[in-house]
């Protein structure tokens, strides 16, 4: 029962619910919480450790929407736990290897992100329009790093409806001293029509190299495209979506009715639609990544790199295809 699990674990679970996790946040949050969960874990033996995480793995993905970072999280975590099984260790050697795997984590994410932000605001120049869309953490640390630089430059960003996490972009750019235009998405045309290139982040790359981002940029691509403005999607390697390199997709959260009936008046209305939207490789210039500028069809041979756990692969099928029909326990 969800009342039976970490306080750690719920939270995590309640902020997923309420769309307060960004991906990249979400990841490093995913993996910190179940990383908690072993080391405050009472388990004796190493296969009661593994049920415990288990069960939390379980809680969170009931709540978790499309995002890859946590699901890497996930497959990171059970990798090391089976291997501990596999070989036999004892609880408190499981908990060592997963307190150090913890410290590597935060070193390899720090750095990750740094690097991005440098390889991004290469491509910014002195007096630049950039366009970008909804709120990113990973776009807001290549802008930042360009003001850093000394560049001036300008931003246009639209509200990013629902949500409105564009107004939050729009925010903390102004607070850095970063001039920013802000408009509704219905006025993206002209104002990417006037910009010199096009960053956002990504919710997962898939092994295609297409984008799954916050709905909208799918349409933002085309508009670029249509002008010949650069579209570059900024990721470090948490966000390539391992799980399709399996073939295991991605099932697209849907708007929900607050989202567009905040007051329900219309029950008669069904809404429709997702939250996020899936930009194809054809329309993006390059990803951003932590090393260095990547075409996107290059995404694959990257994801192989990436630990996966055969264990969790008919779990998170089963996820993919319906997520409510993962209990929550």
């Amino acid at each position: 029962m969800c009342s039976q699990q970490h306080p750690a674990v719920m939270e995590v679970a309640r902020k997923f619910r309420a769309l307060e996790l960004h991906a990249a946040r979400a990841g490093r949050e995913v993996f910190e919480t179940l990383v908690q969960v072993v080391l405050d874990s009472p388990a004796r033996d190493s296969a009661a450790l593994a049920t415990e995480i288990e069960q939390a793995v379980d809680a969170l993905l009931g709540a978790m929407p499309a995002y890859a970072p946590p699901l890497n999280a996930i497959c990171r975590v059970s990798t090391l736990a089976e291997a501990g099984l596999r070989n036999g260790l004892p609880v408190q050697e499981l908990k060592t290897a997963f307190n150090e795997e913890r410290n590597r984590f935060r070193l390899w994410s720090q750095e990750a992100r740094e690097k991005t932000a440098l390889v991004g605001a290469e491509l910014i120049r002195q007096g630049h329009k950039v366009f970008t869309f909804t709120f990113g953490e990973t776009v807001m640390r290549v802008l930042s790093e360009a003001v850093g630089q000394g560049k001036a430059f300008r931003v246009r960003v639209t509200e990013s409806s629902p949500n409105r996490d564009g107004v939050q972009t729009a925010s903390a750019l102004a607070e850095i001293g970063v001039p920013v235009e802000l408009s509704i998405d219905a006025c993206m045309a002209e104002l990417i029509a006037g910009c010199d290139l096009m960053l956002v982040g990504a919710e997962a790359i898939t092994a295609v190299g297409s984008a799954v981002c916050k709905v909208g940029t799918y349409p933002a691509a085309l508009v670029a495209r249509a002008n010949n403005v650069p579209v570059y999607v900024v990721v470090d390697s948490s966000k390539f979506n391992l799980l399709s390199l399996y073939s295991i997709p991605l099932v697209l959260d849907h708007l929900r009715r607050q989202d567009v009936l905040p007051n329900n008046d219309r029950p008669d209305v069904q809404v429709e639609g997702h939250l996020f939207d899936e930009t194809p490789q054809t329309l993006i210039s390059a990803l951003v990544t932590e090393r260095g500028l990547m075409h996107p069809v290059a995404a694959a041979a990257l994801m192989r790199e990436l630990p996966f756990s055969s264990h969790l692969f008919q779990k998170l099928s089963a996820w993919s295809l319906s997520k409510e029909s993962l209990s929550v326990t």
